[in-house]
């Protein structure tokens, strides 16, 4: 056990900043990495994605909340962008984990790899793409849209959707850190939504460990978040004051490894 939260408390570090400089919830790193620690826990094979898939939407509520707690200090929200893109966001989350709960390892796993990969091939391109204003505004339609497709696509990844939030509203004509910071507290909601999903799916699940509420495990979730709560603050102050294209090198690059490695095993 102290090696599997000395383990969390390093990862929670890691995506903790991560989350504050992208408005990501952190879970591209949280759900492999708990798919390789959860059976030295005594997580039966079968529940393994949709025990880190949960656990690590739990983590995104806590990682999130100090994010955009920091952001809306320094003005990054916007709220009339995220309104609506809230709820529509929250409500199809919820429903989503009702039903990736119950599918195959497998097909959940490389289904999360795709993701990924489309992930790190938007980082790249968002790094090559000229700083031009979008001709796009954000209307109630393409919130809705929006919100219903970034919906599906975090349940599957775990994620808090940072990854597709800050594009979509950054191409409707929201400013880059503005849409970071926007991202950080849709994250934090996606993240309470998808967590209470997971719990009520796998509830009463007898194979489950101990500590365990539904398929969210408790350790897990406080090891990460221990470090991540702290780190996460950092990460959004340094979203003004380090050079993110060649972070966002760097990350997309994590991402293709992480996808790869979840293919191949």
């Amino acid at each position: 056990m102290l090696t599997f939260i000395a383990i969390c408390l390093l990862v929670g570090c890691i995506v903790g900043f991560l989350a504050g400089l992208f408005g990501i919830g952190g879970g591209l790193v949280i759900v492999p990495t708990l798919v390789y620690l959860l059976p030295m826990m005594g997580v039966p094979e079968p529940l393994l994605m949709s025990t880190a898939l949960g656990t690590s939407f739990a983590t995104i509520v806590i990682t999130g909340f100090s994010s955009a707690q920091r952001h809306h200090k320094l003005g990054n929200i916007v709220w009339d962008a995220v309104k609506i893109l809230i709820p529509v966001i929250m409500v199809t989350v919820f429903i989503c984990g009702l039903f990736i709960g119950k599918l195959d390892r497998a097909v959940v796993a490389k289904l999360f790899a795709c993701l990924v990969v489309y992930l790190a091939i938007k980082m790249l391109v968002s790094i090559k793409s000229k700083a031009t204003q979008s001709s796009k505004t954000l209307t109630t339609t393409s919130s809705i849209v929006g919100g219903i497709l970034i919906g599906m696509a975090s349940s599957a990844a775990g994620i808090g959707g940072g990854g597709f939030i800050v594009p979509f509203l950054n191409s409707r004509g929201i400013d880059m850190k503005k849409a970071i910071g926007s991202s950080a507290f849709c994250g934090m909601l996606l993240g309470l939504s998808g967590m209470l999903s997971f719990a009520v799916s796998g509830w009463g699940n007898t194979t489950m460990p101990e500590y365990s509420l539904g398929y969210i495990y408790l350790p897990a979730v406080l090891g990460i978040t221990a470090t991540s709560f702290f780190t996460s603050k950092l990460g959004a102050t340094a979203t003004s004051k380090l050079p993110v294209p060649i972070l966002k090198k760097g990350f997309a690059l994590l991402l293709i490894v992480i996808a790869v490695d979840m293919f191949l095993k």
